[in-house]
């Protein structure tokens, strides 16, 4: 009887050693595959942990879907998922990878944005990369009564969004990103270029205003300062902008190529034909490129410019009207013999 005993005992031991060796390894051995970019998951407010096992199976990020799922059971994970955008490394265990989306330690993303004209545009880039989503954005950006909260309005808050890239968490409300962007402006607009501005007698609004103009008017950053020292010369001298990329704002036509008489009817403060200074605000949201072209714009004396003829997108500049209808006529033909109509 002792014997048998024995016998039990030993298989009882051996039997508790090999759950416990495979318990460890189920909790210790590296579960996430090899990549020299890791993995990453996006966990959305409301989620459950079913959505958190389709995520890990479909983006490859376990190579053991059932052994994780033990894991977290046994940690109680399945009843804790918390939202956020979570970055997984190569060789990681499922102890680890539970602990970080159990602990809710989300990684930050970089949110990158470029310029564009209409609110719509911006609200998709940046919306679409952020849990928010497009709609809620782009209700913020027309809403003036929100936006004076930071010091803007529908019309200038094109000036607040500076294209660039940001360090952000995937689940910030809108407003926590409003708060980060108002930051992020006036760290940008610090004492130096809020003195430069100061000179040029322009608020940060309005340089940001010029500055998307320019950036409309040439994609050149060797031209942007010329062009800005340009638009300063007509605003001193009290002539009309002329500028061609408000008329096409004012009727938000982008297919327009080709500014005609009929297009400068129009009877809008973006007509900077028709209005003599700046428009209400800026006609994009202007890269810090641009803004800083205007800030060290070139001193001459053009107050005229028209594309080149060759299209090479540069520019040819002029001080006297005479001068300027020459260039005018030169690329009115180029345009004529490209067929450029509209």
């Amino acid at each position: 009887m002792r014997r048998w005993l024995g016998i039990i005992a030993i298989l009882l031991a051996l039997s508790t050693a090999y759950l416990g060796w495979k318990g460890y390894q189920l909790a210790f051995r590296p579960n996430v595959p090899d990549s020299e970019k890791g993995f990453s998951i996006k966990i959305p407010r409301g989620a459950g942990f079913d959505f958190v096992l389709a995520e890990l199976a479909g983006k490859g990020a376990v190579k053991d879907v059932g052994s994780f799922e033990m894991v977290a059971k046994f940690r109680g994970y399945s009843d804790k998922v918390k939202p956020g955008y979570y970055k997984i490394k190569s060789g990681t265990t499922n102890w680890d990878l539970v602990n970080k989306l159990r602990s809710g330690a989300q990684d930050e993303l970089n949110l990158r944005f470029k310029s564009h004209r209409a609110i719509k545009e911006i609200a998709s880039e940046i919306g679409s990369q952020m849990e928010f989503g497009p709609s809620e954005i782009e209700s913020k950006m027309r809403d003036d009564d929100y936006l004076h909260t930071f010091g803007f309005s529908s019309t200038t808050v094109r000036s607040l969004l500076i294209p660039n890239t940001y360090r952000v968490y995937w689940t910030m409300t809108v407003d926590e990103f409003f708060s980060k962007m108002k930051q992020e402006y006036d760290s940008f607009w610090n004492a130096e270029r809020k003195g430069l501005a100061q000179q040029i007698g322009l608020t940060p609004i309005e340089v940001s205003t010029l500055a998307s103009i320019v950036q409309a008017e040439t994609y050149m950053p060797k031209e942007r300062p010329v062009v800005a020292g340009l638009y300063l010369n007509r605003i001193r001298k009290k002539i009309p902008l002329q500028a061609d990329p408000t008329v096409i704002f004012a009727h938000a036509d982008w297919s327009i190529r080709r500014v005609l008489i009929k297009h400068l009817a129009i009877d809008s403060p973006y007509n900077t034909y028709k209005y003599q200074g700046l428009p209400p605000g800026p006609i994009n949201n202007p890269e810090p490129d641009a803004i800083d072209a205007v800030l060290h714009a070139e001193k001459h004396d053009y107050i005229f410019m028209c594309a080149k003829p060759d299209f090479s997108g540069y520019h040819n500049f002029a001080v006297t009207s005479a001068q300027h209808s020459r260039n005018a006529k030169a690329y009115q033909a180029a345009m004529n013999r490209r067929k450029i109509y509209k």
